[in-house]
């Protein structure tokens, strides 16, 4: 049987091997990027293809991604959907809007596949009726007795097997040209292959042969549909990094005999949804192109073209794990969000004009709330067919005040619609919120962000007024035609009583750059505040000497309650491990004197002696402009933390839905 084989094509690209086709089986790929699939959140509630699903990946394919893989697609509803939009393939009804995507992809240049899967545990309880199916019978951690799951039982195994098999059937009749097999994340063949959740003591189960052939009976009713020309792809996590779980070592014991059922590709991801998502959802602190080195150790027995997911956010990275000998091919998920066209812009060697990723997980968390897809710096994310065309400028002026994330967005998007554009900002330089947000350690990802922003406001017709702040005269007295103000949240008053202030500063003048962070005292610093900026600005002392003492109102597990779940998840843990810094929880400062800062706690009053204090203890929205405008008839809109205090997807989103709208009341008005 011919699996495929690796070959490099030069080309003149400036990453020629990313640029070079591969052949899996059957099939030549254009060129080694795969858009991995991702839950989008864009099926009907029935799991019917939509036209927003259609328009979402024909925007992928017509970025150059050689490669487009499907999100998960279930192989039969009755044993539970991961989602409640779960894309489905179950019956032969489903071809019809299948077929929709394929022709979608095809006809913009890329090839189609599609991943199968089932949930097992992970089953939504809303898709199901009873509790999710799983390899054995779980119970409730809480209490030890509470079944949360019901063990499969063998003839359920062997028709979730022929279900892969006709969802296959029904995938080649819609036009898909590879499957893969999510085998990956804890998700059902996973789960038949992990000692932990597999304990069953038959022949599906009970020693290291039993557990696989579950994966392998599911590999093997595959590839007999899809015969010899048509590639099979197995995704799989590389370690669950649970103990007592499946490890790397395991993961190369075990992918020879996966390829030798029949696969054409490995896939390698990792993690597991249950205890390790992390894993799977990287944070922004994770290193780029960490699972490389597992990808290489899998390669070096897969026999087979792998698949590598880095992270990669650029294209170099890509280039040097196919050069070293990592993976074969580079998967991107959430770059694809932040700017379909890097395939595109990759291969031209324009890699200034890719819009970066930045791990902020906005997609991830919209995800978890059910709602459809999106990133966090491109609106048009999953609503290709929604978003609106902004036009109407025609030379009018507008004016932006303040250049955060949410100001630099509204004011490319006025410029674009032809609008003469002047940005006003009372710093001395571009970006606001988020050089604070891109400032504490692990963060500095954000840095690309305002990078890219720079790039698209030097290339652009924007003018930009550094160092002046803009009252409502000034704004006024240049009669524009519409007015977005950024100006970003204010500091609140001092949460405390302070007889000598000189020793305290504000979390956010030091993460912005306003104010230079103090060096480092015999003394510990006071950082009061345990939110996210509490928590970062902390992290970011420790890391330039200061011993720190973070005093919170709320207990310490409520640290950073609000920031992004698996970023939190690793902020917390570097702050537990951290020596320089000690958490004073449910304590209250009520005054600070020179170096003296009293507090509360549980009612007792005591002293810290330190040798500065920092206030994080948030900001809040508000503008005088709106008034002034709005008086002066000047149609206006608040965008960002100066409206409402948010991520910085928030203001971004804000900023495309404001100019839309003023672009169209001043395009209204001037037709009458």
């Amino acid at each position: 049987m011919t699996h495929g084989k690796r070959e490099t094509i030069e080309s003149p690209s400036r990453f020629p091997r990313l640029a070079s086709p591969i052949r899996l089986a059957g099939l030549t790929i254009p060129n080694r990027i795969v858009m991995a699939a991702m839950s989008s959140v864009l099926a009907d509630e029935e799991g019917g293809v939509t036209d927003d699903t259609v328009a979402y990946y024909r925007a992928r394919a017509a970025g150059g991604t050689g490669l487009i893989v499907v999100e998960f697609t279930s192989v039969n509803r009755r044993y539970g959907r991961a989602e409640m939009k779960q894309l489905v393939l179950d019956e032969d009804s489903a071809i019809g809007g299948h077929r929709r995507i394929t022709a979608a992809i095809r006809a913009a240049g890329s090839r189609a596949a599609l991943q199968l899967h089932t949930p097992g545990q992970h089953a939504d309880r809303h898709t199901l009726d009873g509790l999710p199916f799983a390899p054995s019978e779980e119970v409730s951690r809480r209490d030890g007795v509470t079944p949360t799951t019901r063990m499969l039982e063998p003839t359920q195994i062997e028709e979730l097997i022929g279900d892969f098999g006709r969802a296959a059937e029904r995938a080649m009749a819609a036009g898909y040209e590879a499957i893969e097999i999510h085998g990956a994340h804890g998700y059902l063949p996973m789960a038949f292959l992990s000692p932990l959740r597999n304990r069953r003591d038959d022949p599906w189960g009970g020693d290291f042969e039993r557990r696989l052939r579950f994966p392998l009976a599911v590999i093997k009713a595959v590839k007999a549909v899809l015969g010899p020309d048509r590639p099979l792809i197995y995704r799989l996590s590389s370690s669950d990094f649970l103990p007592g779980g499946l490890s790397l070592d395991d993961m190369v014991t075990i992918v020879p005999r996966l390829v030798a059922a029949g696969l054409d590709a490995i896939h390698v991801s990792s993690g597991a949804i249950e205890g390790t998502l992390d894993r799977t959802i990287d944070p922004m602190s994770a290193d780029e192109a960490w699972r490389f080195a597992h990808a290489r150790a899998i390669r070096a027995v897969a026999g087979v073209p792998v698949i590598g997911v880095g992270p990669v956010r650029w294209p170099d990275v890509a280039e040097r794990g196919l050069a070293d000998g990592d993976i074969d091919m580079v998967a991107l998920g959430r770059p694809l969000l932040a700017d379909p066209d890097w395939s595109r812009k990759a291969l031209a060697g324009d890699v200034d004009a890719i819009r970066p990723c930045t791990n902020c997980n906005w997609c991830f968390d919209r995800v978890l709330k059910h709602i459809n897809i999106s990133c966090a710096e491109n609106p048009r994310a999953g609503q290709e067919n929604h978003v609106p065309i902004v036009d109407g400028g025609a030379g009018r002026l507008a004016l932006v005040v303040g250049a955060g994330p949410g100001g630099m967005a509204a004011a490319l998007e006025l410029s674009e619609a032809g609008f003469k554009t002047r940005l006003y900002e009372a710093r001395d330089e571009v970006g606001g919120g988020l050089i604070a947000s891109a400032s504490p350690p692990h963060k500095e990802k954000l840095f690309w962000y305002l990078d890219y922003f720079k790039r698209r406001l030097a290339a652009s017709g924007v003018e930009i007024r550094l160092g002046q702040p803009a009252d409502t005269g000034a704004l006024t007295s240049e009669r524009p035609a519409l007015v977005i103000i950024s100006t970003g949240a204010r500091a609140q008053a001092m949460p405390f009583a302070t007889g000598d202030a000189t020793r305290v500063i504000r979390a956010y003048d030091i993460l912005s750059g306003d104010c230079e962070a103090p060096l480092p005292d015999a003394l510990p610093t006071v950082v009061y505040g345990g939110g996210e900026t509490g928590c970062e600005t902390a992290e970011y002392l420790a890391a330039r000497g200061h011993h720190v003492i973070l005093v919170t109102r709320s207990g310490g597990q409520q640290l950073a309650r609000s920031a992004e779940v698996m970023y939190r998840k690793h902020l917390r843990a570097r702050l537990q491990g951290n020596p320089r810094i000690t958490v004073v929880d449910n304590t209250t400062i009520t005054d600070v004197e020179g170096r003296y800062v009293t507090t509360l706690t549980g009612g007792q009053e005591g002293r810290i002696e330190a040798g500065w204090v920092v206030v994080a203890q948030g900001r809040q929205p508000g503008s005088p402009l709106g008034a002034g405008l709005a008086a002066a008839g000047i149609p206006h809109a608040m965008v960002g933390d100066v409206e409402t205090i948010g991520r910085i997807g928030d203001a971004v989103h804000a900023a495309r839905a404001a100019v839309s709208s003023l672009a169209h009341q001043v395009t209204r008005q001037v037709a009458r």
